[in-house]
């Protein structure tokens, strides 16, 4: 029989998890908010709403629980949504279910702006999926910068505060990142300088307009980790770029939101996954939080045809794999246990070795300029 400290606990969990809910039941009421809106649709729609409050008795009741109390808990649920809807009319926001691509970036360039003295030391007790990925993809990383059979000079674009760039400023002459965040380059700056890394250099670059400052085959090595190929609009541009700088024989490693995830296959969770970046299947967008306001950034899902479509004829793929399955459709809430996290993570890792490893979260596709 377990304690009251167990069962207390797991009441913790339950009661995080029916927030996890009412947020994702809030996204969405914010998305059809934004189609009323668009199409000019009644906000208040009071027949569909009684159908839906009856509807929720009949299925508490069919469970066992008190259908007048889960009847209050939509019609309050109901009354919340009208009002953010309120507040979207009133502020004249998400009148177009995408925002064009100045305003992606705008939103992108304000969240880096906010976060980047602090990324680094974001919450890592959430999100376990992400934090199995991202030791995961570090793991390819190394592997094939060690493998590289020159080591002149690595490239890391989307560097961010140079998390991977300064990794690997100890197995290249030299490391250049770029970002197009100017703040998050300034840490990333601050960072090399606190480490002594004198042989790392960061700028600020908008990789979608601006040419990668390298002459033609110079680099020894290019790394685009955390899904930020998906984060970049002009993708053929990018990899144009990549295929002229890297030397003959230079090797790549790019990191892609995979469309083929089980995460999207299973179409839309009713929970909050446990991901950091999660594109949101309605608008095909990230979804981030600036203060108390979400604001999308450009993202987009790629299937591994894409992705080799993409390619120009001087870059040839040795290996595609993608991680993780399991992980990324679960809710923190359910992963609390070390052991537990442990034996997802084995499992993901041995599903991405054989045919089914396909269906992870993250693209992770490597090879080489021919």
């Amino acid at each position: 029989m377990p304690d009251l400290a167990q069962l207390g606990e797991d009441l913790r969990k339950i009661d995080s998890l029916i927030m996890d809910l009412v947020k994702r039941r809030m996204d969405v009421a914010h998305l059809v908010a934004q189609e009323k809106q668009r199409t000019g649709g009644l906000m208040y729609r009071p027949q569909i709403e009684d159908q839906r409050i009856a509807a929720i008795g009949e299925h508490a009741r069919s469970i066992g629980l008190n259908p007048h109390m889960a009847r209050a808990m939509l019609y309050f649920l109901i009354a919340e949504s009208c009002k953010e809807q309120t507040i979207l009319i009133e502020s004249q926001q998400g009148s177009a279910a995408r925002p064009d691509a100045d305003r992606l970036k705008e939103n992108l360039l304000r969240l880096t702006e906010k976060v980047a003295a602090s990324y680094d030391e974001r919450d890592l007790s959430r999100a376990f999926a992400t934090q199995a990925y991202a030791a995961y993809e570090m793991e390819l990383i190394r592997a094939d910068a060690q493998a590289s059979g020159d080591r002149a000079l690595a490239l890391d674009l989307g560097c961010a505060t140079g998390r991977v760039a300064l990794d690997l400023a100890s197995l290249f002459e030299a490391v250049a990142g770029y970002d197009v965040s100017p703040h998050m380059v300034a840490a990333a700056q601050a960072k090399a300088a606190a480490r002594g890394a004198s042989n790392a250099r960061f700028a600020a670059l908008d990789l979608d307009a601006q040419p990668l400052p390298e002459v033609d085959a110079s680099a020894s090595f290019v790394v685009m980790n955390m899904g930020t190929a998906s984060d970049v609009a002009n993708l053929p541009h990018v990899l144009g770029e990549i295929g002229r700088a890297l030397k003959p024989g230079g090797r790549f490693l790019l990191t892609f939101y995979n469309a083929d995830a089980l995460l999207y296959k299973m179409g839309f969770l009713p929970w909050v996954a446990s991901l950091e970046a999660v594109v949101n299947p309605y608008t095909m967008c990230l979804d981030v939080r600036i203060g108390d306001a979400l604001a999308p950034v450009h993202a987009q899902l790629y299937a591994e045809g894409d992705v080799r479509a993409a390619l120009p004829g001087t870059l040839s793929v040795d290996a595609v794999s993608s991680f993780p399955q399991i992980a990324a459709v679960l809710p923190d809430e359910v992963l609390g246990d070390a052991k537990v996290r442990a034996s997802i993570d084995r499992l993901d890792r041995e599903l991405a070795k054989g045919a089914e490893g396909h269906g992870g979260a993250y693209l992770i596709v490597r090879g080489r300029r021919v």
